[in-house]
Parts: C-alpha cells; sequence; structure tokens
C-alpha cells in the first residue's frame, strides 16, 4: 500500500495491483493504450520463466489495462547487492549529490552525497541495498567511497566555488575504534583538501554504543577540522550524551517536522521548539525534505537558515548537478 501510494504521488496516476503466478503486478494504463508496469517477483521463480514475464505480466493486470505491457522492471535479489564477504563495496555503487541551501537566498553552501546503485534495471536507492551493509567494514567501505567521491566533486568546483562543502553519511555503529581519522586525512592530503569542507552526517539506523576507541576517532576527526553533524534529530539528540565533549556543528531536522511547518500551531510550536533546543546546544539546522515554497518561507521565519529537499534539487549524478550550481535554487522545482 505504501508503495501504491508512492507511485500515485510521483506520477499522478492510480495504480493498481494483482497477483500473478510470479509475484505481484503493478501497472496503470498509458495514454497511448498500453501499460506501464512492473512485477515484484516471488523468491521461488524458477530461471526459465523470466522469459515469459511480459506476458505474465500483461496477464495479471486483467482489468488494469486491456494491452500489452510494454515494460517490465525485474526487482533484484537482495543477495546480489550486498557487498563482498571482505566488505568490499559493491562496484555499482556510485554518489549522486543534493544541494544544501540557504533557505532565504536558495543559494548553495553545501553538496550531500547519497548512495545509489547502477543496475540493468536503473538506479536504486538506499532502501534497495543499504541493509546488506551492516558489519563494520562495510560501512566504513562505502563511506569511503562516497568520501573519495565527494572530493572529487569538490576539487571539480573548487575553482567555480571554492567555499562549497560536502557533507556525508556514516552510520554511528559504523564508527570504528581507529583508522578513521587517518583515512579521512590521508584521502585529504591527496586530493588538496581543507577538513573543513567536509562534514561527517552521523546516523543511527543501526543500534550502536559508542566505544573509547570510536570517541577518540571522532574527537581526532574534529581535532582536524572536519564537522560532525546529527542526522534525524529530534531523535538522535540523546546522541550528545554518548559524545561527551566533542562538539557537534549541525544536525539535520527530520522531514517530518518540516512538514509539520504548515500545519496546526500545536504541529509548528513543536517545530519551534526543537530549533530552540538546537539552537541552545549551539547546533545549526537543516531542514531535510523541503518540498514546497510554503514550508521553506515558514522555516526562515522559524529561524532556520539551511534546508534541502525537492523544492530545490533532486539527488543526482556530478554530472548534471554541475549545471544548475551557482545559482539561486529556491522555487527551481
Amino acid at each position: 500500500m505504501h508503495l501504491l501510494q508512492y507511485l500515485h504521488q510521483e506520477t499522478d496516476a492510480h495504480w493498481s495491483l494483482s497477483a500473478s503466478p510470479v509475484g505481484t503486478a503493478f501497472g496503470v494504463p498509458g495514454h497511448d493504450g498500453s501499460a506501464l508496469s512492473f512485477l515484484c517477483l516471488h523468491d521461488d521463480l524458477e530461471p526459465q520463466r523470466y522469459q515469459r514475464l511480459g506476458a505474465a505480466v500483461a496477464s495479471a493486470l486483467g482489468s488494469i489495462a486491456e494491452a500489452e505491457a510494454r515494460s517490465v522492471v525485474v526487482l533484484q535479489d537482495p543477495s546480489d547487492l550486498a557487498p563482498s564477504a571482505t566488505g568490499e563495496v559493491d562496484g555499482r555503487m556510485v554518489a549522486y549529490f543534493q544541494p544544501i541551501v540557504e533557505l532565504s537566498t536558495g543559494e548553495v553552501v553545501a553538496i550531500e552525497a547519497l548512495a545509489r546503485m547502477q543496475t540493468a534495471d536503473g538506479v536504486l536507492g538506499p532502501d534497495a541495498f543499504l541493509d546488506a551493509y551492516s558489519t563494520g567494514a562495510s560501512m566504513l567501505s562505502l563511506f569511503d567511497r562516497m568520501l573519495d567521491s565527494s572530493l572529487q566533486f569538490l576539487g571539480d568546483f573548487r575553482h567555480r566555488m571554492p567555499d562549497l562543502s560536502a557533507a556525508l553519511n556514516l552510520e554511528f555503529a559504523g564508527v570504528p575504534d581507529f583508522g578513521l581519522a587517518e583515512l579521512v586525512e590521508r584521502r585529504l592530503i591527496e586530493t588538496g583538501t581543507e577538513a573543513d569542507a567536509i562534514t561527517i552526517e552521523l546516523n543511527e539506523r543501526i543500534a550502536y554504543q559508542l566505544t573509547d576507541g570510536a570517541r577518540s576517532q571522532l574527537r581526532k576527526l574534529v581535532d582536524l577540522g572536519v564537522k560532525l553533524l546529527l542526522d534525524d534529530v529530534p531523535h538522535s539528540f540523546h546522541a550528545l550524551d554518548q559524545l561527551g565533549d566533542i562538539p557537534v556543528s549541525g544536525a539535520k531536522l527530520d522531514r517530518r517536522y518540516v512538514q509539520q511547518v504548515t500545519g496546526t500551531e500545536r504541529d509548528v510550536a513543536e517545530v519551534r521548539a526543537i530549533l530552540a533546543r538546537a539552537a541552545g546546544a549551539g547546533i545549526e539546522m537543516i531542514a531535510e525534505g523541503v518540498e514546497t515554497q510554503s514550508q521553506c518561507d515558514k522555516l526562515v521565519q522559524l529561524g532556520c537558515r539551511f534546508g534541502q529537499g525537492y523544492l530545490f534539487a533532486v539527488p543526482q549524478p556530478a554530472g548534471s548537478l554541475s549545471a544548475v550550481l551557482g545559482a539561486p535554487l529556491v522555487g527551481s522545482w
């Protein structure tokens, strides 16, 4: 049902689903009489039946569309998306980038690196593969891949936007007892990048307990000049207790609360309290998932200075994002 709601939201069309012998078919009639569709396969599908997927989808759609399916996407087997046993990142993993802007002007101040996987069926988002990256080695390898891509991006734009910085994600559970600060410092030296151009966004997807060694690594990163940021505030405020005296310079306001800013006065008051708590702790807030100009305007009124979301730009490869950088992005979507 969540998928149906998402498809309706993204395409403004009413998708339907039905069962088939090989999986669950999702489809919507096309304007030209053909059916746009895809099939979520059952786990026990025999390989020789792949050749009949088009017919299976068209049959399963039935009343959804009295036409042959013209497009079938076979969802990947989750085991095919996992890193190697040693934690090495899949070669298909790439970085997409989304700008972070100053909300009042639309000026791009940073970019966030977001992991994506390129497959024959299209580009997969993190929900498709991230669960497979749950060991320390795999999380650190993925972080290093995103760091390398981010530093390359900054290097390519240094002459145009010398103050541009990059944010990239790392699980609290993925912070090792040793080696992380040395890895980041080595990459910075190799690319001639200042440490304050990098922000590490710490998130809590996996349960964690910071060890003394992990705290030492985070302290070394801060001493280098790297900035730390908390994901999904207010839920992650409690992480401040584990970090102790390690300074956090920023935090992401969860998109749920961004949606609240145009709601009732009670909703707005809750967001105002979150922003006040962050300000009291000296933490700069970045609003996530800003989708409308009214949300943007209200956040500015509430004192939130920075944000990112579809209002400004969707996550995209470095090449396409380069075409829009350097110009204000407010209202571009």
